[in-house]
């Protein structure tokens, strides 16, 4: 039953996405102005030319590095500065007004002060996307440790867990998992925003810098073909992150 639910539910998406595309295509053909509207079929043309002439490759791998690091060390901060916060009153009143400041604040906003402190250089990128990516996952580390239930944590001390470090790894971090991958899942998707805006504003590079050098020639349809791969990585990753939830849920 479950098998044929999910592929009632890749069903019922593929018509949704195949009847918004022809939608799309029949409505860029009427208003002809591709400039402004391209059809479908001349993104699908650019986003071909961009495969065939490795442009878009060499620029997906760039970009894929860059998410990679930044979103593991802004999984290291927040994970490190969530247990702070999370068993630490002083640490919390201290440390949560700066990381409230810095997850309302634009990240676009922060750029120039990477630019002026770390350059254009790879460090002043990965910089960007941690900022980005690093307080949701520091807050659902601070919630969900903070929260934990406290009977499963006498439970454990009745059979000998001692310490607040094994209680981290066998009651804390298994009790708070649902709200550490939910933050994840945010981190990711914030992270692919810091990615897009760290490419675009200190380097031309990667998927980032595809879009804005075809933007400022009013490409219009490789301006949607490089955004194109930008949306369906943020998608895959996500979606990635929900398969390990599931798992981890199920060991």
């Amino acid at each position: 039953m479950k098998t044929l639910s999910r592929l009632e539910t890749r069903r019922d998406q593929l018509i949704g996405v195949a009847l918004f595309l022809s939608v799309w295509e029949v409505a860029a053909q009427l208003f002809d102005k591709p400039l402004l509207l391209p059809p479908v079929s001349a993104i699908l043309t650019a986003l071909w030319d961009l495969i065939i002439s490795g442009e878009l490759i060499t620029a997906l791998g760039e970009s894929i590095f860059l998410l990679i690091v930044g979103l593991l060390v802004a999984i290291v901060i927040g994970f490190v500065f969530g247990t702070i916060i999370a068993r630490s009153k002083t640490a919390y009143w201290m440390l949560n007004p700066y990381f409230s400041a810095l997850f309302v604040t634009p990240t676009i906003a922060l750029v120039p002060l990477v630019l002026v402190w770390f350059g254009f250089g790879f460090t002043g990128r990965v910089l960007v996307v941690v900022l980005a990516a690093v307080v949701p996952i520091l807050f659902s580390v601070a919630s969900g440790l903070r929260d934990a239930p406290g009977d499963l944590i006498d439970v454990a001390r009745s059979f000998g867990v001692k310490g607040e470090i094994p209680l981290l790894f066998t009651v804390r971090l298994r009790a708070a998992l649902p709200v550490l991958m939910a933050g994840l899942r945010l981190a990711a998707g914030r992270a692919v925003v810091g990615m897009a805006v760290a490419e675009t504003y200190l380097r031309l590079g990667g998927i980032g810098g595809l879009i804005k050098s075809y933007g400022a020639v009013f490409r219009t349809d490789y301006v949607f073909a490089s955004i194109l791969p930008l949306s369906l990585l943020g998608i895959l990753l996500v979606s990635g992150i929900g398969r390990i939830e599931r798992r981890l849920k199920w060991s």
